[in-house]
């Protein structure tokens, strides 16, 4: 009896075991099958499916009669599906190192761009050639989780033509990978300046993806689904091409002949019609290539040389770059003038040569004898510093500042256009009070000679060439400005046209009807007064041209040379803005590649060949 309880109080222990693994099997089936089935399947899925992104054709930028500027290409990309690579050794990585031409270090940073995101394809080297992609395919056993797509590529067909306008684009940084959203990825590439940046979501387009079945190679063996990408919007600028190719040869042909250091200077021309705010040239020297930027091969040190060079070709002389206007600042003191009743356009005033403060005329510099006797039509003619320095202090620099103001000075023009505008500055007695009140050696008080410099454009200006430019648009529309534009149409990828530009009033600048005319017709005195400081140069001209040049001078360096016009003078069409660092005078370094952009504008370049 005893044996048999001992017997049957062991097969009870076996039993209440063989039940308690029975229990915990069950259990555990039940939580891998059914309470953790579908992460499973997810992580078995993982293991043979890929899931491939689509990038779409990133949109075009034409010219304003449709000359495809940037395009997208079809080209080789190699990609890494982080997941399907070897965890036990890096063996795979040095052979792709090999093919690809890249170091270690660079292969590890592209493939931390897709980190979080391991079965998903991480872009390592784009629009590689057809020997690569064939070295990859012969090395396929060593090189699992490598695949080979098919991509769009940026294609810039004009190289460094208008460059600060189309952009360029690079790898997405950690600011703007949380800025756009979950569709973007650590290696993508995204606009970094002008238009590429500025519309960079709606050139890109929606992305789309392949999900593939692969075998033990990674190599894909059977596609499971499709979704198509749908290409990015067409962008038409209101950029001329063909202009903007004169206006860049004109400027890099021109300062060859300077004869101070040339062929170094930099500087920038804007072409733009005063009647609808159309940018027809926008363009800032020296430029850059953007293909250079996307190729993986030269990328970094051509990046780094550019950033290095003291020129600063990433610089848009046109929008961000803060000029003194020199005497190109008179068209603006003359208005004051007039408007405040301070002296006619008819009137006469004895130039002697000084002014009450020490203003010289440049003829009194060079020795000559001074002007004499001039109305405002001789003063803007031959540039006499004598006549705008003395009536502009008996304006004040109280309504100078408020024309200034006026005409747009001191606040970006609205234009859409990345990475945005300086605003320059308006100088007043408040500014100079705020600006130099941290200088204990300095007086802060506004005197009257400040108020002379200013009126000969020597003072504390600060503007950018597109501010003044809009000055000069405000006198040739005797008062209206309109607003700067450098699009001119977007369109979707089926056609229909989403944006289309119209000329959009930005203010108008209140003077009378008295003025704008007496201003209109004194505007042309430097291109037909006998002494005119743009005479030689717009000579033979046949069409009526309004201008004037400017020297803005620099202390320790040579001077920048200006010229701003527009043409023809009773109904412009077409306003010209050149700046010349470094290159002396404005009727020497800025009027002659004005003149060349204003043949080509009316074909007159063409007649003459």
């Amino acid at each position: 009896m005893v044996e048999e309880k001992g017997t049957e109080k062991r097969l009870f222990v076996l039993f209440v075991i063989v039940l308690v693994c029975t229990l915990v099997l069950v259990g555990r089936l039940w939580y891998l099958q059914l309470s953790r089935g579908e992460h499973y399947a997810r992580l078995a899925d993982g293991n043979r499916m890929r899931q491939l992104r689509l990038l779409p054709p990133r949109g075009e930028i034409v010219d304003r009669h449709g000359e495809v500027l940037v395009r997208s290409k079809p080209a080789f990309t190699v990609s890494v599906v982080p997941g399907g690579l070897r965890q036990e050794d890096d063996s795979s990585l040095h052979i792709l190192c090999d093919v690809l031409d890249l170091s270690m270090e660079e292969l590890e940073e592209a493939l931390e761009k897709g980190k979080g995101f391991p079965y998903e394809s991480v872009r390592i080297k784009q629009d590689v050639q057809p020997e690569t992609v064939i070295a990859i395919e012969e090395n396929r056993i060593n090189l699992p989780g490598i695949f080979i797509e098919e991509e769009p590529v940026r294609e810039y067909l004009q190289g460094e033509l208008a460059s600060h306008v189309v952009g360029y684009m690079g790898i997405i940084s950690a600011t703007e990978l949380q800025r756009y959203g979950v569709t973007y990825r650590g290696s993508d590439l995204v606009g970094k300046s002008g238009i590429e940046q500025t519309y960079e979501e709606l050139l890109r387009g929606e992305i789309g993806a392949l999900t593939v079945e692969v075998n033990a190679l990674n190599r894909p063996i059977r596609t499971v689904n499709v979704v198509e990408p749908i290409p990015g919007h067409n962008i038409t600028l209101t950029i001329d091409a063909h202009l903007q190719k004169v206006a860049e040869e004109a400027f890099y042909e021109h300062i060859l002949t300077l004869k101070d250091n040339p062929g170094t200077q930099t500087g920038a021309v804007l072409v733009l019609n005063p009647q609808t705010g159309e940018i027809l040239v926008m363009a800032s020297m020296p430029g850059f290539e953007p293909e250079n930027l996307i190729d993986q091969s030269q990328r970094n040190s051509y990046y780094s040389a550019l950033s290095q060079d003291e020129r600063r070709p990433f610089f848009n002389r046109v929008t961000q770059a803060l000029f003194g206007p020199g005497s190109t600042f008179k068209p603006i003191t003359a208005l004051a003038i007039l408007e405040e009743g301070v002296l006619g356009a008819n009137d006469r005033f004895n130039a002697t040569g000084t002014s009450q403060y020490g203003v010289k005329d440049w003829v009194i510099n060079s020795g000559l004898a001074p002007f004499g006797m001039i109305d405002m039509h001789g003063a803007l003619g031959m540039s006499s510093n004598h006549y705008f320095a003395d009536n502009g202090a008996k304006v004040g620099i109280d309504r100078l500042s408020k024309w200034m103001t006026a005409l747009g000075f001191g606040a970006p023009t609205g234009l859409e256009l990345f990475p945005g505008e300086a605003s320059g500055l308006v100088p007043s007695r408040e500014w100079k009070r705020e600006a130099f009140s941290n200088r204990a050696t300095s007086d802060q008080n506004w005197y009257p000679s400040d108020t002379e410099q200013i009126s000969i454009g020597q003072g504390f200006h600060q503007m950018t060439l597109i501010q003044l430019a809009q000055a000069y648009a405000a006198i040739a529309n005797k008062g209206t400005i309109f607003a700067p534009q450098i699009v001119k149409e977007i369109q979707a990828p089926d056609g229909t046209v989403i944006f289309r530009a119209r000329p959009e009033v930005s203010h108008k600048v209140e003077a009378s009807q008295a003025t704008w005319d007496a201003l209109s017709q004194v505007m042309m005195a430097p291109i037909v007064h006998a002494r005119g400081t743009a005479r030689g140069v717009m000579a033979g001209f046949p069409y009526s041209m309004a201008g004037k040049t400017g020297t803005w001078e620099v202390p320790g360096r040579v001077s920048n040379g200006l010229y701003v016009g527009y043409a023809p003078a009773e109904n412009p069409e077409v306003l010209v803005a050149v700046v010349v660092e470094q290159g002396g005078g404005g009727s020497s370094a800025a009027a002659p590649i004005a003149r060349k952009v204003l043949d080509a504008y009316f074909g007159l370049d063409v007649a003459a060949e």
